[in-house]
């Protein structure tokens, strides 16, 4: 695979990087809402390091892995508040989690494709 800033090293896909789009706006990108472990980005080819950016489904794909099966993250006072008898957390409780359950969470922060919720 040769290098394309624009593509996931390693699976191919966009990566969505705010830094290598074509855009005008170049606000801030998408990662600075996750942890990206150490351990994930030992995963790129090195050819690929600081050159091209993860995307977010290989990011999520690798939390999501690593909790599996983890105790649940604590929940605050503040993590949360109930509408219609149903608890909704809040955007804080969700990047102390730091990354997206794909579940359509109200306020999630990170933006899922699946999130109907998510800021455009």
């Amino acid at each position: 695979m040769s290098l394309n800033p624009s593509l996931c090293p390693l699976c191919g896909g966009l990566n969505d990087c705010q830094l290598s789009s074509f855009a005008a706006y170049k606000g801030p990108c998408w990662c600075a809402k996750v942890k990206i472990p150490e351990e994930l980005i030992a995963q790129i080819p090195a050819e690929y390091r600081n050159r091209a950016c993860l995307c977010r489904a290989c990011v999520m794909k690798f939390h999501r892995a690593k909790t599996n099966g983890a105790p649940a993250l604590k929940v605050l006072p503040g993590d949360f508040y109930f509408d219609g008898g149903l608890m909704v957390f809040t955007a804080a409780h969700h990047l102390r989690r730091g990354y997206c359950c794909d579940s359509g969470c109200r306020h999630c922060p990170f933006e899922a494709a699946s999130n109907p919720f998510a800021a455009k």
